[in-house]
């Protein structure tokens, strides 16, 4: 079972940072995002991206503050823990996984190379030296072998409903939303979301701010520019708290993207 499999992985002898799954922070590691009942699995090392369990579930979801859209800022990136380390194992770390959301084929295929190619980097030989071990300690321990992740993960990420989700006032406050409010209907509940009327002030904490622009941006303003005026904010000053993070603005998709 997940849970078992998950504690037989944090007993291994492994550098968990070399495949993106770092097992400290474990007990201060939710995101204004991350779910109320979350558990905690592993995180990637960046923009608070983690990976959780969530009770009476076996899937493995990924938690990412940058995907800037309410649905998914928590998705399924595995069935169970097994499959998720079977994912890991094809993509020689974590990190893909939290990244499939946006990707075609194309891109997925692009990064795979990517990372390839840096194993040519003599600089980064000893952590790609810990990464081997890591896995090869990972197919010991539990007999597995490599799975791709793309197409199960689209899969299972299309059928996903995110009425299943809790989350704190702190995400309701930041993403500019009403707590869900449940109207029976022929005897079953049913969650319904609606958005508030007012315009939220932009919060202060980069990620939120991140996500809350990038949706706004995506559903409301045509550009940044016009965001700003319609919410009578400093376009440099947001520009470059956002660059303090490692985002810049792109008119070509109108987001913030990594830099």
């Amino acid at each position: 079972m997940t849970r078992d499999d998950l504690r037989r992985f944090r007993a291994l002898d492994i550098n968990f940072d070399s495949i993106g799954l770092l097992q400290s922070g474990a007990e201060d590691f939710a995101y204004f995002c991350t779910p109320t009942d979350a558990e905690f699995v592993g995180r990637i090392g960046c923009d608070g991206v983690h990976f959780i369990l969530l009770p009476g579930d076996e899937r493995v979801f990924c938690v990412d503050p940058s995907m800037g859209e309410r649905g998914t800022y928590v998705l399924p990136v595995a069935g169970d823990f097994r499959e998720f380390l079977s994912f890991v194992l094809y993509c020689q770390d974590a990190n893909p996984l939290s990244q499939i959301f946006w990707m075609d084929r194309k891109q997925y295929e692009e990064l795979a190379a990517e990372d390839a190619a840096a194993r040519g980097n003599e600089y980064m030989a000893k952590f790609f030296a810990e990464k081997d071990k890591a896995l090869s300690v990972i197919v010991k321990e539990f007999d597995l072998t490599p799975v791709d992740p793309f197409k199960k993960v689209k899969a299972m990420q299309k059928k996903f409903d995110p009425a299943i989700l809790n989350f704190s006032e702190e995400y309701y406050d930041a993403v500019g939303y009403e707590r869900p409010e449940e109207e029976i209907i022929q005897g079953t509940a049913v969650a319904t979301i609606e958005a508030v009327k007012e315009e939220p002030m932009l919060p202060q904490d980069p990620y939120i701010l991140l996500s809350v622009v990038n949706t706004k941006l995506r559903d409301e303003y045509s550009s940044l520019s016009a965001l700003c005026g319609g919410l009578e904010a400093d376009e440099q000053e947001l520009t470059e708290k956002l660059a303090g993070a490692g985002y810049a603005y792109d008119p070509e998709t109108n987001q913030f993207k990594p830099v």
